[in-house]
């Protein structure tokens, strides 16, 4: 793709001058003028995007990394809730004319480099966080670094940074408190990867559920999963293997729900009847899974719209001071998979 210099080299002008022709200015004569438009048409230079950041001394670009923390097989796997935030991002981005620009990668030594990298590159503009960890070092660099960010998530309520957030304890405890009402007592738990700091928040969730319907936690009934379809089968299998198994499973995301019908179903077991399960995230397929997933719905979508517009408000205020945080309620969404246990 040619570059602002390759015209810039070609129409034997400086770079500042294929910035004021760009720009309209009236200081190019019209022969320097008419040479430098005819080296872009023959070169495919896009000059829009170019002439708003050169006057800006922007990317007009915006990011967003996955950090992968457990691979499996070394495979970054496709997660449809992360697919429908870039979605609810780009909505906004195309309508503003801004780039989105997105990566996927593990978590560790190669994932700060890439943050480095961008950041004082000025590659981008902005990062959209999300899936925070504990002590999570991409907030600290970040931070260091005064560079415009927000997160999906947060690492506490009161906290003032640039943050939006669902109530993953409320979620939980609507979840335990529906499968208390049906008539449930032994209900099992298969949570976030530990290192994520919403897996202490959707814990806390998770016993006040229990305690408020004066239930015990057995720690035999709690299975910690990474979020995919093959922890949540794994799960099942292992929580229903107990001597003393479980009559409803509390999943932390759809795709684990999915794989814990799965491992019911595989045993000759019905779902919402045998063994209640409940899911969190809402995905399109849970209305249209076999049967019908009960879950905690959270509005993804809109949270990515969101996200984008409180990002680029910080990057035309050019600084990252503190906007304050977002708390947004969840749903239960009861379908089939939930029922009275026999």
């Amino acid at each position: 793709m040619p570059t602002i210099r390759d015209v810039a080299r070609h129409a034997r002008v400086s770079v500042g001058t294929v910035s004021n022709v760009l720009n309209g200015s009236p200081l190019v004569k019209d022969e320097t003028r008419q040479r430098v438009l005819e080296t872009i048409e023959s070169l495919g230079y896009h000059p829009t995007a170019a002439a708003r950041s050169l006057s800006t001394q922007r990317a007009n670009t915006i990011g967003m990394i996955r950090s992968e923390i457990r691979l499996q097989d070394d495979l970054i796997e496709t997660d449809p809730m992360v697919l429908d935030l870039i979605d609810g991002i780009t909505s906004e981005a195309i309508s503003s004319s801004i780039g989105l620009t997105f990566w996927a990668i593990p978590a560790g030594q190669r994932e700060m480099e890439l943050y480095k990298r961008l950041v004082t590159s000025r590659q981008i503009d902005g990062l959209i966080l999300f899936a925070l960890r504990e002590k999570d070092p991409r907030v600290a660099y970040l931070r260091e670094q005064d560079f415009p960010f927000v997160i999906f998530g947060r690492f506490e309520a009161e906290e003032g940074d640039n943050w939006i957030d669902v109530d993953g304890a409320a979620g939980i405890e609507s979840a335990v408190r529906h499968l208390a009402e049906l008539g449930h007592q032994r209900i099992a738990y298969l949570s976030p990867p530990h290192e994520q700091y919403l897996t202490r928040l959707r814990w806390q969730g998770f016993v006040k559920g229990m305690s408020d319907a004066n239930l015990p936690i057995d720690p035999a009934l709690n299975y910690e999963g990474d979020y995919s379809e093959r922890s949540g089968q794994a799960g099942a299998h292992y929580l229903l293997d107990q001597p003393n198994p479980p009559t409803a499973i509390v999943c932390n995301n759809d795709r684990m729900a999915y794989g814990a019908m799965w491992a019911i179903q595989a045993r000759g077991l019905v779902v919402g009847r045998d063994v209640s399960v409940v899911g969190f995230d809402d995905l399109p397929l849970a209305r249209y899974s076999n049967p019908p997933l009960t879950t905690i719905s959270q509005p993804i979508h809109d949270i990515g719209r969101t996200l984008f517009n409180l990002l680029i408000h910080l990057i035309n205020q050019q600084s990252i001071s503190l906007l304050g945080g977002k708390l947004l309620k969840p749903e239960l969404v009861v379908r089939q998979s939930t029922g009275s246990p026999r």
